[in-house]
């Protein structure tokens, strides 16, 4: 596990500055592929998901969970709101607001082993994909993801893209083409697909980027990597009170091996 801190300087999604690292250089594939599952799934079909338990298996309360001690086995990263287990051979990139020094995102970078070399010579065939986490107050009786996406699903298409809702992993999917510019100018759309998993007075988001954005099959090992490190996510609310819809603070992690700051992480 890499740890790497970078400064946010007002991007929206804290991948935008990094896109290159995860497939946007991929741009009329990946866009083709997303564009092809991006449809609306219906109200009625939508109502039905709302009901159901989706965190059977994660992500988790503190209340949940026996202990948060890290083991070999099973290290942990604390991030104060947030408790990541380690990924092997990914990276954890933390956004910090340059104004207020405080952590605004924390990000999953994942590398996925799709195929292995022939012979000693030769290197693996990789996806990378990243899960963008962030943790929200939220009401006691639910609801707040219902109002969040359509909200995030207006701020997509006023800037141009598209946006989408779908049955995902943990109910109500919400998929976007954001209209993006890479840093060698090549223009075009950059899938995301968002998973939101709700608790006790918590939100926890996840925003999925790169390869695990536009697979469908959730089955497949790209999607799978990514879905495991979601499911074994910790929130810690706190018993402070908070408005609906508020950040939960993160706290800078220690005892990870880290690559220097930079303004690009």
């Amino acid at each position: 596990m890499i740890f790497k801190r970078g400064r946010k300087r007002g991007s929206e999604s804290a991948i935008e500055d990094s896109a290159e690292d995860v497939g946007v250089e991929e741009l009329a594939e990946s866009t083709a592929a997303a564009e092809s599952t991006a449809e609306d799934t219906g109200d009625e079909e939508l109502a039905a998901l709302e009901e159901l338990d989706w965190r059977g298996s994660g992500p988790y309360d503190i209340s949940e969970v026996e202990s948060i001690e890290s083991t070999e086995e099973s290290p942990k990263i604390d991030l104060g709101s947030l408790i990541l287990t380690a990924v092997p051979g990914s990276e954890l990139r933390l956004q910090v607001a340059e104004e207020a020094g405080e952590i605004v995102s924390a990000m999953l970078v994942i590398e996925t082993i799709v195929e292995q070399p022939a012979s000693a010579n030769q290197k693996p065939q990789t996806y990378s994909s990243a899960l963008e986490l962030g943790a929200y107050a939220a009401p006691r009786s639910g609801g707040l993801w219902e109002e969040l996406r359509d909200e995030i699903s207006r701020s997509a298409t006023e800037a141009g893209g598209t946006a989408s809702l779908a049955e995902g992993p943990f109910g109500v999917e919400l998929r976007r083409l954001i209209p993006v510019t890479t840093p060698d100018g090549q223009e075009g759309y950059q899938p995301s697909r968002m998973w939101v998993a709700e608790g006790p007075r918590w939100l926890l988001r996840g925003i999925v980027y790169g390869q695990a954005a536009i697979e469908d099959d959730t089955d497949s090992p790209v999607v799978a990597d990514v879905l495991a490190a979601f499911r074994q996510v910790i929130v810690r609310r706190g018993d402070e009170a908070m408005a609906p819809g508020d950040l939960l603070p993160l706290t800078m992690p220690t005892n990870l091996s880290r690559e220097p700051d930079g303004h690009d992480a």
